[in-house]
């Protein structure tokens, strides 16, 4: 589970280093109730109702902290320097990499056993009828978002599980699945924004059709291996992940220019984002998940 907390310093000892705090629930995800003689907070979107000791039990008592900070301020701020570098580079034929520094490529550590992983599918709406009707266009148009969207996944300290061809997979691995849930929502919603106001405006300028794209997430457990061919010497890493199955059939639901995300990443995610959220009217059925919920980002 996750419980969210408002935070404020009482009191700071210099000389320790220690921190006094005091921790409230936060009353835009919680309504405090008073049942039986017993203080309940009921969860206003997961309908769930704790105590504080239950909420608070084991979340801070040998367990360690994480930090897991975007790597950008704002994705809008973002978006239109990197829009302003995108035109210089259509003139000038240089690309200007942006002055954040992205999270660096890397694979999913193999480790043999299961462990939370999130998963982020993108994928260009009309994409094969765009490359028939002028390939060497797409592929140009193909080129940009593949490298900015990739970079923007990067800031988020993310990385790219696989290229599709008219898209990606990106996931994100670390050991804090609040951080984690955090900024794959963020990523999503982030993509969208550099796409419309960057890579789109940049195309336009040029004379290319713009893109549009649908994106999907969910979060859950993955089990990471390495397939070996000793014959041959191929070598391959396989994910198994009902998690990563769900984000690519959950993006294949999306309408054009949407970010849904699938139930089991919901649960997990911060108060300012299930704000944002809009349950979907997805049929699970028809994806190979009845009764599975999703949720629109706005």
């Amino acid at each position: 589970m996750r419980a969210d907390f408002i935070s404020e310093v009482e009191s700071f000892d210099e000389t320790a280093g220690v921190a006094r705090m005091r921790m409230t629930p936060d009353p835009r995800r919680y309504d405090r109730v008073e049942r039986g003689g017993e203080t309940l907070y009921v969860d206003k979107y997961l309908r769930s109702a704790f105590t504080l000791d239950v909420m608070v039990a084991g979340a801070w008592e040998g367990v360690p902290n994480y930090s897991l900070q975007p790597r950008i301020q704002s994705a809008t701020v973002y978006a239109e320097a990197r829009q302003s570098a995108l035109s210089n580079e259509m003139s000038s034929g240089e690309y200007a990499p942006p002055a954040e520094s992205p999270l660096k490529h890397h694979d999913i550590e193999s480790g043999g056993n299961e462990r939370g992983l999130g998963f982020l599918s993108v994928d260009i709406c009309g994409a094969s009828a765009m490359r028939r009707k002028n390939p060497t266009a797409f592929d140009r148009a193909y080129e940009l978002f593949t490298r900015e969207l990739g970079t923007m996944v990067g800031q988020f300290n993310g990385s790219i599980l696989k290229t599709k061809g008219d898209g990606f997979i990106a996931f994100i691995d670390h050991p804090s699945f609040t951080n984690l849930c955090d900024n794959l929502v963020d990523m999503g919603l982030s993509l969208l924004t550099l796409l419309h106001r960057s890579i789109n405006p940049t195309l336009a300028k040029v004379g290319m059709e713009p893109l549009s794209i649908r994106i999907g997430a969910d979060y859950g457990e993955a089990l990471v291996r390495q397939f070996t061919n000793p014959s041959t010497g191929f070598a391959s890493q396989e994910v198994a992940s009902d998690a990563l199955n769900r984000a690519v059939k959950i993006e294949e639901a999306c309408s054009p220019n949407q970010f849904w995300i699938g139930r089991c990443l919901y649960e997990l995610i911060h108060v300012k984002w299930l704000e944002r959220a809009t349950e979907t009217e997805l049929d699970g059925a028809s994806i190979g998940m009845p009764d599975y919920k999703t949720y629109r980002m706005n």
